[in-house]
């Protein structure tokens, strides 16, 4: 019978001690394991694999845009628009959790498209400082700052992405031809500028203008991901192109899976190469106008919508592994809990209010975020 009892003590005295180990925790916020940053109606916000999760980490009058994780997963940089009817973004940084925003770039028009080094010491970017649109890359910590194209007097250069082994850039140079017209190829560049050449030969359609736009490194830095369009009068294409070193492409057609014309806000690899997120809007109905982001499986052709929210959602980008991102500091989502959408010709439209244009020469002033 004593036996008995003092087990009994026992099993007491061990369940208040786990009771009072636990009750700090039970203090703590709940966290979201963000993989997925993006520009939603002006701010930055992120969310899980799935679309769920879903954050706001900026909340100000100023309009932000191209998010992108550092690769260690502690930062995060973005554009900013600090001027009320001019378009002069700079560059910011700021922690995974939205605190500690820091202004990088002061100087220029416009400077934006970062894109971090794989040590996540250095930022590469966009800027017209210059005149034209070139490629200058960042020392964060001294902030010191060297231009990378445009040196020689080419043609304007845009959208760098740095390749994971830190070797290479790969990003869009505009092609001048006659009448003043610009198709954008994808080139490729040494890290320090030098060896500047096309990813294959480019190929201008005669009755077409090509541009190709968003172009990343696959996690290997064996491919390069992009969006291929022709602008022709008749039959346009626009589709994915995954291109090997050796030129050889593949390409991913989605007219059929999402429904009608579209057009594409954003690309980024995820899953290891294994699949890929981008963001789109319909051009043919304008109830579908606005831009949702979807992620499409390359081994079997899957494609699954995300979101489906009020506005646009624009340039997602993606952090291998689980960042614990907590609430605290942070706005939470006024949108009725959105639930995520399946296989995306399930997704619901009814509830969507009219939209607005991610473009930027309409997206000067901030909008606030309104609900459902």
């Amino acid at each position: 019978m004593k036996q008995t009892n003092h087990r009994k003590s026992l099993i007491w005295h061990f369940t208040k001690i786990v009771i009072f180990l636990c009750l700090p925790l039970l203090s703590i916020p709940s966290i979201a394991e963000a993989k997925i940053v993006f520009a939603y109606n002006g701010s930055i916000y992120v969310m899980e694999d799935d679309g769920s999760g879903r954050r706001r980490l900026t909340d100000n009058q100023f309009w932000e845009w191209s998010p992108h994780w550092s690769p260690d997963g502690t930062q995060i940089a973005f554009e900013r628009n600090l001027e009320k009817n001019i378009q002069k973004y700079q560059l910011f940084i700021m922690n995974a959790d939205g605190t500690n925003q820091q202004r990088l770039t002061h100087v220029g028009e416009r400077n934006g498209n970062p894109t971090w080094s794989p040590d996540s010491r250095h930022l590469a970017f966009t800027s017209d400082r210059s005149g034209d649109t070139e490629i200058y890359v960042m020392d964060l910590k001294n902030r010191t700052i060297k231009q990378l194209t445009g040196v020689e007097k080419e043609s304007g250069s845009g959208s760098p992405h740095w390749s994971p082994d830190g070797k290479e850039f790969v990003y869009t140079r505009y092609v001048p031809v006659r009448a003043g017209l610009s198709p954008i190829n994808i080139w490729i560049m040494s890290a320090d500028g030098t060896n500047q050449r096309p990813s294959r030969p480019q190929l201008v359609p005669r009755n077409a203008l090509a541009f190709n736009v968003y172009p990343n490194w696959s996690p290997d830095s064996k491919q390069i991901l992009y969006l291929e369009s022709e602008a022709k009068l008749k039959d346009p294409v626009k589709r994915f192109i995954i291109q090997r070193r050796n030129g050889v492409q593949t390409k991913i057609a989605i007219e059929e899976k999402i429904g009608g014309d579209w057009v594409g806000s954003g690309l980024c690899w995820m899953d290891g190469g294994r699949a890929f997120l981008f963001s789109a809007g319909r051009l043919d109905d304008p109830k579908k106008k606005h831009h949702d982001i979807y992620r499409y499986e390359i081994e079997g052709g899957k494609l699954r919508r995300l979101t489906t929210h009020p506005y646009n959602d624009v340039q997602p980008d993606w952090i291998q592994g689980a960042l614990s991102v907590g609430p605290q500091g942070r706005l939470p989502i006024q949108w009725g809990d959105i639930k995520v959408a399946g296989d995306v010709e399930a997704a619901p439209e009814s509830e969507k209010p009219p939209n607005h244009t991610p473009h930027r020469a309409k997206q000067v002033h901030r909008k606030p975020v309104d609900t459902p």
